[in-house]
């Protein structure tokens, strides 16, 4: 059960990893094609090209954590270690603590959030009015969400394989330490949570691309918590199963975001001879 838990948790702090400068220096901007000079906002190659880069990054950030994000990846490991062992309690006062206004919205609300029934066509909403509007920024963090959300869907996949945790309404009564492992011949996919990865990976996204406009994160990420914790509240998933996934969500939507970020240079002085330029780098 650890080597997998381990493997899992090493996502979930991805984002620090973008806290670290670019050594490289920018091109000057002549020297970049127009069609490079700013991110795409179509579904062409190059954002398809995206999904590979960005999960090859998941994986090969780590090697480049300070100090700091290590002690910050400890203590995660260390919060959900601890979750691990209040599982079933949390499972017992949420199962005596239901009422049908909460079954209804969680069912026919949240619920659709997490699986994507209402997320996705809401992105195609998104970059559909962008495209109206010619507003480039709506067009890209559509595109950035739909890959968010399809890389957050294999990672949690990946990981519900690894461990093959049984769902609390599997055993009677509940029990929260039953992990079969990688090999298992049946299908157990409690750890962690898909609904809560795809939607926080999603809800970063937006929340990222929107920060200036306070309301939007504050939207994005209620909405994702209250679909994490429906989870719970419905007995698909245990309380750690939905730390987990709604942390590798976020990191995964950070991940994807700050990719971005990091390739998007300034300097004081434009190839004119004033003013400033601003270089994105695809590569």
């Amino acid at each position: 059960m650890n080597y997998p838990l381990l493997l899992i948790l090493f996502f979930l702090l991805q984002f620090n990893a973008f806290a670290q400068d670019n050594n490289l220096p920018p091109k000057p901007l002549d020297s970049i094609p127009r069609k490079e000079r700013t991110p795409g906002v179509v579904p062409d190659l190059a954002y398809f090209k995206s999904y590979l880069t960005d999960s090859r990054d998941i994986i090969y950030f780590p090697v480049r954590w300070n100090k700091y994000q290590w002690i910050a990846f400890s203590g995660v490991v260390a919060v959900t270690a601890v979750l691990f062992t209040q599982d079933a309690n949390i499972q017992r006062i949420v199962e005596k603590n239901q009422n049908a206004t909460m079954d209804y919205a969680s069912k026919y609300g949240l619920e659709r959030l997490g699986s994507g029934l209402y997320t996705l066509p809401a992105l195609g909403i998104l970059y559909g009015v962008g495209a109206i509007i010619k507003n480039d920024k709506a067009k890209y963090t559509a595109l950035k969400g739909v890959e968010a959300y399809v890389i957050g869907f294999i990672a949690d996949n990946l990981m519900k394989q690894l461990t093959q945790r049984h769902r609390p309404y599997q055993d009677d009564p509940p029990n929260p330490w039953i992990w079969e492992g990688p090999f298992s011949l049946t299908i157990n996919s409690s750890f962690p949570s898909g609904h809560s990865t795809n939607i926080f990976a999603v809800a970063t996204v937006i929340a990222t691309s929107y920060s200036k406009t306070i309301w939007v994160p504050i939207v994005c990420y209620t909405l994702a918590g209250l679909t994490a914790a429906s989870r719970v509240y419905q007995n698909d998933h245990w309380f750690s199963d939905v730390f987990v996934g709604s942390a590798l969500g976020y990191g995964i939507g950070r991940l994807i975001m700050f990719n971005h970020i990091k390739k998007l240079k300034v300097l004081p002085v434009s190839s004119t001879g004033t003013g400033v330029t601003f270089i994105y780098s695809l590569d």
